[in-house]
């Protein structure tokens, strides 16, 4: 599990990220299901983060059993105070968040990678 967390420092912000894309270039069939049990592991884990940050950049495509685990994560980790990020989208990955009306429950960052260095 690619993951990697970053304490900013003079603030009570962590953020865990995981490296989704590197992992998970397709989301789909068995790959679902490794997804789903590495988010499981993350967020049952009671790691000290504030924002779970996924990082699509490298993932083309995901399958509706991706979309509810993302889903699901989501509505865990908000129970608990914390958000989950989504960044480095593709453009068809985005379409699919938002077909299935999930994308305005998460924070999706669109901000170009260029403009956030």
């Amino acid at each position: 599990m690619a993951t990697s967390a970053d304490r900013r420092a003079g603030s009570a912000m962590n953020r865990l990220t995981m490296d989704v894309g590197k992992r998970f270039p397709e989301i789909t069939g068995a790959s679902s299901d490794a997804f789903a049990s590495e988010l499981a592991q993350i967020s049952n884990a009671g790691n000290d983060f504030t924002e779970l940050v996924l990082d699509f950049e490298g993932t083309s495509i995901m399958s509706s059993m991706a979309m509810g685990t993302i889903f699901s994560t989501h509505q865990k980790l908000a129970s608990q105070g914390k958000n989950l990020i989504i960044i480095n989208a593709s453009e068809r990955v985005k379409r699919l968040l938002q077909m299935v009306n999930i994308a305005h429950l998460l924070v999706l960052d669109i901000v170009p990678k260029s403009m956030d260095e």
